[in-house]
């Protein structure tokens, strides 16, 4: 199964919704969606990964790439809902410290609005 990305605006966050897997062929998509929002100004992602099922090493690149430039932008990544498969990607490899990784969705959003 290949990823679906559903982007909602948010007050304070573009949320981004992901779905299925999350391979090299999918990861210019997600890329293509950062960095489009960040040039309109956005600085603040929720990514909802509750629906992702897999994680390859591509992704976390997408990802750590990500959050390098959100954070020179003084943004916030957030990642929530992962699933423990793609969650135990992000441990093993060491990604974990990078993030801030909320359990719900509700969590992540209360999180943003955090100065």
């Amino acid at each position: 199964m290949l990823m679906q990305i559903a982007i909602e605006e948010k007050e304070t966050a573009l949320l981004i919704r992901l779905t299925g897997h999350m391979g090299h062929g999918s990861v210019n998509e997600l890329t293509r969606v950062f960095d489009e929002w960040m040039g309109k100004g956005r600085q603040n992602f929720i990514v909802d990964m509750s629906c992702l099922q897999y994680i390859s090493s591509a992704g976390l690149r997408c990802f750590f790439e990500a959050v390098t430039k959100i954070n020179n932008l003084k943004g916030k990544l957030l990642l929530c809902g992962m699933q423990p498969e793609v969650r135990q990607v992000f441990d093993v490899s060491g990604f974990t410290s990078f993030f801030s990784i909320c359990e719900t969705m509700q969590n992540a959003l209360k999180q943003i609005r955090q100065p």
